[in-house]
């Protein structure tokens, strides 16, 4: 690592100082950041968050194709280097936004890279791979309630893993990045052997990634937990390019999280890319902004030197300097941040961001969703009842839970990430029951996504869950974002 040289607000300052030395650090990784470009910016975390309505019912956030390429445009003039969207295995809307995007981007000349978010099996890596991503990031589950769900040990799932990498490899992308979605959730023994298992895999047939993802902290991850985690795959030996850290904001202190993570990764000579969302939204308490991480670098070396407020501030404007058009780059993520607001401010209803807070007790992936009900099943099947299986339930996912006690974390049902447990809890809570099979096949047979449904199949009670899931997630990028009420009548198609 090279030597730094001091900025202007350290001039005459005691190098034997140790806020000296943090202060130079610190204003380290603005470069640090610039020349990895800054990270992974995840349209498809964004994608999956959930806000209220003014009627109080849940509505997915969802950008138009228009808002996507106009973020993109954005994104390119800062120099971010790597976008992150999701692969859409079975949403033929969302493909072909996404193919669009690539084509136009390309045709544009911009040097980002796009990023295909999917999970280990063939149809997801197959559907990225046609859209026209190059770069896909793979994930899977690993923690007690993942392998319990999967039906699989870890060994079986370290097989999936690879057997998923291995097939992206063959058709040729050209990145690849695999991620236990839930590191901090797996425990350490279980996380030491499934990379263990999955480096055996790779010398046995001479394959490799190029980047590891250490999710997904829920807001309670420590800095030596993650450094537990690299140490771990230091041991073993695996190689890598870069480590991608995706850090939730449950309890409101990711900003802090990520500035440590750099730290340390700079330190020990790793290429870091922080996964950032769209104002720090995503299912949950989504991962930080890049204002974010920026001013949270920022605000600490003011913490460091209170006194030279203007002199950091014109260090920061000269180590990021002006773009081709002249704007200066602090400007310019202040603009891109300004264009967010607009977007949630036309949707109509609220985001919430504060820990603890009313929306850390929703979910808007339906994947959650479903991984929540799944604990709480086996919380009962184990013998646990009332507050404790409900708690186990909600602790499947979230690192943050308000001080009371509250039921099962309600799904949202109208969201990009709706699951057959989403609809599931609404057609129950709400007293619906299943149509006959015939008069639920004219209803849906009558749709033009009809061919997309897969109506061959014995409609049951879980076929027309899946359907009416299906039909949510289409609808939710096609119509760029629906309302509960439209969800609702979407289940009224299949229940009554």
């Amino acid at each position: 690592m090279q030597p730094l040289e001091p900025p202007g607000f350290l001039a005459g300052e005691n190098p034997a100082e140790e806020r000296y030395r943090e202060a130079l650090d610190l204003f380290g990784l603005f470069g640090y950041l610039q020349r990895q470009g800054f990270g992974v910016f995840s349209i498809r975390e964004s994608l999956q968050a959930v806000g209220e309505c003014r009627d109080g019912t849940l509505q997915g956030f969802h950008l138009s194709e228009a808002e996507m390429w106009q973020t993109i445009e954005y994104l390119d003039t800062l120099g971010i280097g790597v976008v992150e969207l999701p692969s859409y295995p079975a949403n033929p809307y969302g493909q072909a936004a996404n193919r669009r995007l690539i084509e136009a981007a390309r045709a544009a000349g911009m040097p980002i890279a796009f990023a295909a978010h999917a999970r280990c099996t063939s149809g997801d890596i197959d559907a990225a791979y046609e859209a026209g991503f190059r770069r896909i990031h793979l994930f899977i589950g690993t923690s007690p309630i993942k392998q319990a769900t999967a039906g699989a040990t870890i060994a079986q799932l370290a097989e999936r893993a690879f057997t998923a990498i291995r097939h992206a490899r063959r058709l040729g992308f050209s990145c690849i990045r695999i991620s236990t979605e839930d590191a901090f959730r797996t425990t350490m023994a279980d996380y030491t052997n499934f990379y263990e298992q999955l480096q055996q895999l790779f010398l046995a047939h001479g394959i490799s990634v190029d980047g590891i993802g250490i999710p997904d902290t829920v807001g309670i991850a420590t800095i030596a937990e993650v450094g537990e985690r690299i140490a771990v795959l230091r041991r073993i030996g695996i190689s890598f390019d870069f480590l991608e850290c995706h850090i939730h904001n449950d309890v409101g202190h990711a900003d802090k999280m990520y500035v440590d993570t750099l730290l340390l990764c700079r330190g020990l000579g790793i290429r870091m890319l922080p996964d950032m969302s769209i104002l720090g939204i995503g299912e949950r308490n989504g991962t930080i902004g890049l204002s974010s991480l920026l001013e949270a670098i920022y605000r600490r070396l003011l913490l460091l030197y209170p006194r030279k407020m203007t002199p950091i501030r014109t260090a920061l404007r000269c180590a990021f300097g002006s773009l081709p058009s002249g704007e200066l780059f602090v400007n310019r993520y202040r603009d891109m941040d300004a264009f967010f607001y607009r977007i949630l401010a036309r949707n109509g209803f609220v985001f919430d961001r504060s820990p603890f807070s009313s929306n850390t007790e929703y979910d808007g992936s339906g994947v959650h969703a479903d991984t929540t009900m799944r604990a709480y099943q086996l919380a009962l099947a184990e013998g646990h009842a009332g507050q404790a299986a409900i708690d186990i339930g909600n602790g499947a996912y979230s690192g943050a839970l308000p001080p009371y006690d509250m039921p099962l974390r309600a799904p949202a049902l109208a969201c990009f990430g709706c699951g057959k447990s989403n609809v599931r809890y609404w057609r129950e809570q709400s007293g619906m029951h299943p149509r006959p099979a015939a008069e639920a096949h004219a209803r849906l047979a009558a749709l033009a996504e009809a061919p997309l449904l897969g109506l061959d199949r014995t409609l049951d009670d879980e076929t027309l869950d899946d359907i009416a899931a299906r039909l949510i997630r289409l609808m939710s990028v096609r119509d760029n974002g629906i309302t509960h009420h439209r969800a609702m009548q979407i289940l009224a198609l299949c229940f009554a």
